[in-house]
Order: structure tokens, then sequence, then C-alpha cells
């Protein structure tokens, strides 16, 4: 079918249907089907769902220059009050606003936070964070001027309520708390909030970047809680009997698991904030990589709990063969293990000693990632990239369950070539496919070296397909 007549007969439908469509889109995809046609300019006004991201819609060529991107910020900001305008009458479920450096337009957000109040809507986003925060230290306590009003504690609709940047937000105020089932909180101050998660009936829970935390447990019926970059105190215990995906990243702290699910379909542990940290002493390393092996089989301990997918770290790869009694790291019983690596020498042992504890492992993901200044080393402590994966060493997940290898960013390096040919020239007597996926930003002369890269490893096995996946 020619693609013109399949774009005809979607603007054929009726309006009430062109809605229902466009209201699954992102908001910035709604905006853009206004270039279709005369009718889709008032079909995209009726969505359902609107949010306003500032970066959306400012161009990143504003930032340099401060007088221009003052003047974008007032654009968008009246862009947005003339859209409301014009939907006073409409319904709406979504409504969401993210803007930075809120102060200059208080008396806007706290009408767009009524209109939003005024339609009911289901799912209420307020975010004011500002792009370049990656931890709570980066936070400046002045600039969390944005108070939530009464009103949207009493919001009995609210399903989704996404809070980020926000002033005093005090969460025993909710009226229904029952009826939320998405919460996110991040980049603020986050008190009395253990008694929320008792009693609510949370699906989905984020926080990021939060600071003064009064509380040490996370708690409840989640089936999804991802935590990021928080300030708690020493521990942190997770008592999650229903939860199906658990990221963290942050900091490192002494991780205790109550009572959890046992099968988790998807767990991530990142801890590439230490990486700052150049303390490489042997009582500091140690204990972290302690630290982390018990992490690991408190929470995956062979015959207990599991993880479908699990993800890790470079500082993870890193640290636990430096634990006391690295051997100490029981099996896990995962079958799908993702490493985000640079393929530092580093990094080396620690990925052997996963591969030695999964021995159920079905696929392995090798997601790389860009270098950091330390990762130029072409050799670490004895360990010879160009020869360490020569070894003649298998593991029970190569020879009995391992089916697939993915890499993620391929580009033809040495370290790459290195440690997928240990794969398809070692035991793997299952293994069926490699597939490598190209970053989206090779140019073409990269593109063709990591394409002939590829057909050398394909060269180097009958058995196993190589499938080069161009981004």
């Amino acid at each position: 079918m020619d693609p013109s007549d399949q774009a005809d007969r979607i603007s054929n439908l009726p309006d009430i249907l062109l809605v229902l469509i466009i209201s699954c889109l992102s908001f910035k995809e709604c905006v853009q089907t206004s270039c279709l046609s005369k009718r889709w300019r008032s079909v995209y006004l009726e969505t359902r769902n609107v949010s306003f991201k500032e970066s959306d819609f400012l161009s990143p060529s504003v930032y340099a220059n401060p007088i221009s991107w003052i003047r974008a910020r007032d654009a968008f900001v009246d862009y947005v009050c003339s859209w409301v305008a014009r939907i006073d009458d409409q319904h709406i479920d979504t409504f969401g606003i993210s803007v930075s450096y809120p102060k200059t337009y208080l008396d806007v957000i706290e009408s767009l936070i009524a209109f939003a109040v005024r339609k009911r809507v289901k799912a209420l986003v307020l975010d004011f964070s500002n792009p370049a925060w990656t931890t709570f230290h980066d936070v400046n306590l002045d600039e969390l001027v944005v108070e939530i009003p009464q009103s949207v504690y009493d919001l009995a609709t609210l399903e989704l309520l996404k809070l980020g940047a926000v002033k005093q937000f005090d969460p025993t105020k909710l009226s229904n708390p029952g009826k939320l089932k998405t919460v996110s909180f991040g980049w603020m101050v986050l008190t009395n909030f253990e008694p929320l998660l008792k009693t609510s009936r949370f699906e989905s829970l984020t926080i990021n970047g939060c600071r003064e935390l009064d509380f040490d447990t996370i708690e409840g019926n989640m089936r999804k809680v991802a935590i990021k970059n928080c300030d708690f105190s020493i521990n942190c215990t997770f008592d999650l009997p229903r939860v199906d995906i658990l990221k963290y990243s942050g900091d490192l702290f002494r991780f205790e698991f109550d009572n959890m699910n046992t099968i988790i379909s998807e767990v991530e542990f990142d801890f590439r904030v230490l990486d700052n940290n150049n303390d490489e002493s042997n009582d500091s390393t140690t204990a972290e990589g302690g630290m982390l092996c018990h992490l690991l089989n408190n929470l995956l301990d062979d015959g207990g709990r599991t993880a479908t997918t699990l993800t890790v770290c470079p500082f993870l790869l890193k640290m636990i063969p430096r634990s006391e009694h690295p051997h100490f790291l029981r099996p896990m019983e995962t079958k799908h293990l993702v490493l985000k690596t640079e393929l530092h020498p580093r990094e080396f042992n620690g990925i052997r000693l996963l591969l030695l504890n999964c021995p159920k492992l079905e696929t392995l993901t090798i997601d790389l990632l860009p270098p950091s200044p330390i990762a130029t080393a072409s050799s670490y402590a004895g360990i010879d990239p160009q020869t360490y994966w020569m070894q003649n060493i298998s593991y029970e997940c190569q020879r009995e369950t391992l089916k697939a290898v993915v890499v993620k960013n391929f580009a033809g390096g040495e370290n790459e070539l290195h440690i997928v040919k240990f794969f398809i020239q070692s035991e793997c007597e299952h293994l069926e496919r490699v597939e490598l996926y190209m970053p989206f930003d090779l140019d073409e002369g990269r593109k063709m070296f990591a394409n002939a890269k590829s057909e050398m490893l394909q060269r180097s096995s009958n058995r196993v397909q190589v499938v080069v996946h161009n981004s």
C-alpha cells in the first residue's frame, strides 16, 4: 500500500478517533502533528494529555546567550498560557509543567496549578529542577520556591503525581493517598514520608536527588521502585514483597532486604557516582568490595530470591574482586546479565567473577560506556587487555546455557573485539548469535571500520551468527 494512501486513511477518521490517537503520543509529537494539515491544527489542541517541557520547546543554542535564553523562556511561558486559555472548556487527563529557575514565573505557575486542579486531572507533573543537577549536593534550598497548594493535596482524582524541586511538600497532607498509583519525588527535602509508604497503594515509586530523608526503610506493595542519588544516613532497608523492578543508583550504604519478592524481573545497581573518588587504598576498596558482595548475596542468594535481569556498573565490576573474600560471592539464578562497562582492565576480574556466579545465564549484554580519563590505560596491575581474554577458561553458563551476546555502542575497538572473540571461540556450545549495535553518532568512516570488524568476527565462526544493527 502507498504510504500516502495510508496517511489519507488516517486523516479520514472522525475527530473523536484522531483525538484518542494523538492522546497516546508524547505532547511534543502531538504538537508536531499540527504541521500535517489545516484540520490537524485544530485536532491536536484536543489532546487529553498536556505536558509543557521547557527542554522540548527551547533550542539548545539559546543557552549560550543569556538574553536569548530569557527571551526564549518568556516565549515558552506565553505559549503555555495561550494554550491553556484556548482549552479552558476541554477535558484534560494529564497536565504537566517543567521549567527551571521558576522564581520569575511564580504567578503563572500558581495559575497553571489551579487550572490543573479545576480540570480534576488524573496525572499531575510539576517539575522545576535544573537539568545541570546530578546529586542532591547540587541543590541550593533557596532555589526551591514553588509551594504546593492545599488544593493539590485534596485532589481526589489523582492517580499519578510527580514533583520536582518544590518547597515544603508534606506527604501527610494528601487527602486521598489510596488512589495514587504512581508517585515521583525529586530534588527536594522529603520528610514525613514513612507513614505514607505504609498506608499507600503505590504501584510505582521514584525518589531522585532528595535530601534530609528522615526514614531509612523503603516498604510497601510497589511493583516498581527507583531510588536515585538520595541522602540516606547509614543504612537502607528494602521491604518490598511485590516488587518487580528495583533500581538503585547513588552512594554505597549498608543495604538490607527483609520481605522481598522471590522473583524480581529487573534489578539495577549503579554506583558510578563513587568513581569520582580516586581513593584506591587497600582498606577502602576492600571494604567497598565486601559491601557489594554482601549486597548481591543478600538480595540474590542461590535458592532464595532471583533477579531475571541484573544490571551492574563499572564501579561494582572494579570493586567486587577486591573484597577480602570475593570467592564468598554466591551463585545467582540470573538469566540476563547487563554489564555497563568501559572495558577497562580494572573491570575484567569482576566480569569473570559474575560469569562464574551466573551459571544459568542465557543472555549477556555488554553496554559500552564512554571511557573515563582513567580508562585510557592499556594495562592495569598485570592485566593485559591484549591477552586477558585469550586464557583457556570457560564457565558453566558458557558450556550449558548462554545463547546470545549483545554489545551496545560497538565501534570495533580492540577491547571490544577481544571479549567478543572470547565468547565466539570458547566452549559456548549453545551460543546462537552475537548482536552488535553501533552508536547513532558514528560517522561513515567509523561505521565502515566497525562493519569490517564485525565481518571479521563472523568469519571466525561458522556456528554463531553475528548480526550488526546500524542505529
